[in-house]
């Protein structure tokens, strides 16, 4: 539960709803260089890190690889849409993992208004953000 809590994107639900959510989760041990899956894949909810490290591929070239540890959420709007895994992920070490389905977190939207309300607030300042950053760098390539 703590380490559930301290997603950000996972903050705005009660500790009934992330007890929901966590009971509805499938617990997954990976060992070092062992897959989880590929970047391209449908994902059908995202995954929570507990334990140990993984790698993260990212689809476009020259992208650099990056490490999840403990607490990191992966693909985290799969929680509330259909998607495709962003990255492919691959054990660094031995992990512990928890896979969070997106129709038990749907359900948990639906009996928690509010935590509905607040995810939508967090994804409207991401959108926002995301856009200024888009600003930004046209306004900088016109210059250029």
């Amino acid at each position: 539960m703590a380490v559930m809590r301290n997603a950000p994107f996972l903050r705005v639900l009660s500790d009934d709803a992330l007890k929901l959510l966590a009971f509805a989760s499938d617990p997954v041990n990976l060992k070092p260089r062992q897959s989880l899956f590929e970047a391209g894949e449908p994902a059908e909810g995202a995954v929570l890190v507990l334990g140990g490290q993984l790698r993260l591929y990212g689809m476009a070239n020259g992208v650099a690889p990056r490490v999840a540890g403990v607490g990191q959420l992966i693909d985290e709007l799969a929680l509330v849409v259909p998607t495709q895994r962003s990255v492919s992920a691959v054990a660094q070490t031995t992990c512990e993992l928890l896979l969070l389905p997106r129709s038990q977190m749907l359900k948990i939207l639906d009996e928690y208004p509010d935590a509905a309300a607040q995810l939508q607030g967090l994804l409207a300042q991401r959108t926002s953000a995301f856009m200024a950053e888009v600003e930004n760098l046209t306004t900088r390539l016109r210059k250029a």
